[in-house]
């Protein structure tokens, strides 16, 4: 048995106000690093064929999957919530088949896939608190590669 971090008490501690005091902006940004944690242990865990890690850690970021498609508001958004919807759906889909078959390369899917949207909600709060401009947040995208998902673009026959 690993030893006990004599700090663990006040590191839960801390982790708890944060959440606590955390706005609904940087919750979703917790969120997202939160199952990005996630899928990353469950990639080691298939390196190192621990079945009951990897279980554990897809499973934990296919809630995350699904708390974030609980908070779209389906009734009275509009498309781009509906497709957004539909991507969380396909990416805890791809986690069921990365469980079962041990595949890293859909990890590595959802992966990309929730760092991008991680990226696009982080820039959004950013512009709305005047940190960034909407034409700076569009450079930055530029030069970081970033693309947009196929399900999120308006006239994609991909979306479904």
């Amino acid at each position: 048995m690993p030893p006990v971090n004599p700090y663990s008490k006040y590191i839960k501690q801390y982790q708890a106000n944060n959440v606590n005091t955390a706005t609904p902006e940087k919750l979703m940004i917790m969120l997202f690093d939160g199952a990005l944690q996630f899928l990353q242990k469950a990639k080691n865990a298939i390196a190192e064929n621990n079945l009951q890690e990897r279980s554990q850690n897809i499973d934990g970021a296919r809630k995350i999957l699904r708390e974030l498609m609980r908070t779209i508001d389906l009734e009275h958004g509009n498309d781009v919530s509906k497709k957004l919807f539909k991507l969380y759906n396909r990416m805890a889909m791809n986690l069921i088949k990365a469980n079962v078959q041990r595949n890293v390369e859909k990890i590595d899917e959802v992966i990309t896939d929730l760092t991008n949207i991680r990226w696009g909600f982080q820039k959004a709060i950013e512009i709305q608190n005047g940190v960034i401009t909407v034409e700076e947040a569009m450079k930055e995208q530029g030069q970081a590669g970033a693309i947009e998902h196929p399900a999120l673009k308006e006239d994609s026959g991909n979306a479904g």
